[in-house]
């Protein structure tokens, strides 16, 4: 899988996005009042099903009702979040919303809740002219569960960690866009049976818009071309506009396209549309807007053009090379005290699990897990890094061995020795890079690789060794095999994070609602009067992953969702574009359009073919 100076990009999903709905209904079993009772805006927040009980079965749903009293539009957001029984907040997100003046909005969205409990859903509605607060409980049950499955299986760190749920504590996750449901009045009750009867002027428009590249990357500025279907599910004609806005990923608009649009009853329209000429190269965002008669709805896409030809500025201090050189020579003089130990109950029939702990810089306590085949012979060995605050668990191969790495913060004991304040993990020693937890993290992921080449008598073989992750597991691969070249065969790289981080500020400071890790370090400022984003960036920049690129020395599978809140793709292409020419010509990069912080499923097969390929020749390191 070579890739020379064009490049190939690949997409295992059709790319079929699907706008969410906002739309309009006349009644949610609102009570009328007099006019002189009436508040600005009514609200009414109930779980889909009276008893507020979900289950596997019935996931978490809830509906939301807005009377807007006002004579003038309302616009603004829902923020919810979920707590659980323990008074632990287990979610937050947000949900954008418009309600025409004199007018109802009738809507619901899914609550992503999988553990059996009991929990408060608190929902902040904060309009133009109007904001109030409600809660509402509920419960969810799990599947029953037989005893043959009260063990808990080690999750797998490929769907553990390359989910958005990776970051924790995390920011909102992207914004969904409320999702119409036509109900009458009075439904209250568990499922809506109602097949008829309703109002002309409930129903709901799907909006299909599709890149005419699948991977939404485009070499040719004047044929950027989107497909974009329209159906009409309301009982009456709708008549409006569709329009293409186009901006950067901080969002500065660069152009826009609009089309009339008139559709019949419960009828649609399919159209191609050609947007304005782009320039630059660069991952560019389109808001598609469609506002007609009745329904008002903007959703989020992305697209990328030229992006081999995109790329960000080094921000590389001047001793750069010296810090991290200085950095490994003092892990050197710290005696790494391996302690191999054999663990019966996560061992199998076919696997031999052991626990490896060992002292690294600064004399802190890490560990991992090794799940070795039992049938004898030297594999060739994968090493897993994990998401950011992430513990990961062993992994079981036929084929390799698995080393699966917690770096210091993830057991608890060891937390309170590096953040005796318990500040948020990325601050800790921000304003000093030899204090920067950061420094000691990138040298726990180097002691890891020094065990396998300590060890290779249990089985290694030293010249096929591979690094994979997802996020900041991403992340820590990529430094570890720039930090040790020639050590790692290749890197498996999904939506790493800390690349860039100068660009990575400025997008996120330009967002309306802040994620990880920005949201973060901002806070820190507000706590930490007089920092300034120059002094935050000046530690930040030893730890920048684009900085590490040019060192790497080994092929690299690397996934980049162009919907990544937590990291701008954009800065994630530019550091991949930061290998060297010929590391580039052997390397793989797939872009998903669609997706945030995450790959999807059939990544993961790719990823298996991709393993197998670069152990298939073995490197000779003696």
């Amino acid at each position: 899988m070579g890739m020379a100076k064009t490049y190939r990009f690949f997409v295992f999903i059709s790319v079929a996005l699907v706008s969410l709905l906002l739309t309009y209904a006349p009644s949610y079993a609102f009570q009328r009042k007099p006019k002189t009772e009436q508040k600005g805006v009514e609200i009414l927040l109930e779980p889909n099903n009276k008893k507020g009980s979900f289950s596997a079965r019935k996931p978490v749903k809830f509906r939301i009702g807005l009377r807007n009293n006002f004579s003038s539009d309302q616009e603004g957001t829902i923020v919810y979040k979920v707590v659980n029984g323990k008074g632990d907040e287990v979610l937050t997100s947000s949900l954008d919303v418009r309600v025409n003046a004199r007018k109802t909005l009738v809507s619901s969205f899914d609550v992503n809740v999988d553990e059996e409990g009991t929990y408060s859903l608190t929902a902040t509605v904060d309009l133009t002219e109007y904001n109030e607060t409600l809660t509402r409980g509920f419960t969810y049950s799990g599947p029953p569960r037989k005893p043959k499955d009260r063990r808990e299986t080690p999750r797998n760190p490929y769907i553990q960690n390359w989910i958005a749920d990776n970051v924790k504590p995390g920011p909102p996750v992207p914004k969904q866009t409320l999702v119409k449901e036509a109900e009458s009045a009075n439904n209250d009750q568990e499922e809506n049976t109602d097949k008829g009867n309703g109002s002309e002027d409930e129903g709901e428009i799907i909006v299909k818009l599709k890149p005419a590249e699948k991977d939404g990357i485009f070499m040719n500025g004047n044929s950027i071309k989107y497909s974009v279907n329209i159906q009409n599910k309301y009982k009456t004609k709708q008549e409006g506009t569709f329009t293409l806005l186009i901006e950067t990923e901080d969002g500065k608009e660069v152009n826009s396209k609009q089309v009339k649009i008139k559709l019949g009853r419960k009828g649609q329209r399919s159209f191609n549309i050609t947007l304005p000429a782009i320039t630059d190269p660069g991952i560019y965002n389109l808001k598609a807007a469609l506002n007609t008669t009745s329904y008002d709805d903007t959703s989020l896409h992305a697209f990328g053009y030229r992006v081999a030809n995109y790329g960000t500025p080094y921000r590389r201090a001047p001793d750069f090379e010296d810090f991290w050189k200085n950095a490994k020579q003092e892990l050197d003089q710290t005696d790494p005290q391996f302690k191999v130990t054999l663990d019966e109950g996560l061992s199998t029939y076919y696997h031999m699990v052991y626990r490896v702990d060992w002292v690294s810089l600064g004399n802190i306590n890490c560990y991992g897990w090794l799940s070795i085949p039992k049938p004898k012979g030297k594999y060739p060995v994968l090493i897993g890094y994990g998401g950011y605050k992430i513990p990961l668990n062993p992994l079981y191969y036929d084929d390799y061995v698995i080393f699966t790495v917690n770096v210091r913060g993830i057991d608890p004991k060891v937390y309170k020795q590096i953040n005796p304040e318990n500040k948020e993990q990325i601050t800790v020693g921000l304003e000093d890079k030899d204090a920067y937890v950061y420094k000691g993290i990138y040298m726990d992921c180097v002691r890891a690789l020094e065990f396998i080449y300590s060890h290779a008598d249990m089985g290694f073989d030293l010249g096929r060794i591979i690094a994979f992750g997802g996020s900041q597991g991403a992340t820590l691969s990529l430094i570890t095999a720039a930090l040790m070249p020639g050590k790692i065969n290749a890197v498996v790289a999904n939506n790493p994070v800390f690349a860039d981080w100068k660009s990575t500020f400025d997008i996120g400071l330009s967002k309306r609602e802040r994620s990880f890790p920005i949201k973060n370090l901002v806070d820190y400022q507000k706590e930490h009067k007089g920092v300034k984003q120059e002094n935050i960036l000046e530690t930040l920049n030893y730890f920048d992953l684009q900085n590490f690129m040019p060192g790497i020395r080994c092929p690299v599978l690397y996934a980049v969702g162009l919907l990544d809140p937590f990291c701008p793709p954009g800065a994630q292409i530019a550091a991949y574009n930061k290998l060297s020419p010929s590391i580039l010509a052997r390397s793989d990069l797939y872009v998903f359009p669609t997706l945030g912080h995450e790959v999807p499923e059939s990544h993961q097969a790719l990823v298996s073919i991709w393993f197998a390929e670069m152990v298939a020749k073995k490197i000779n390191r003696k």
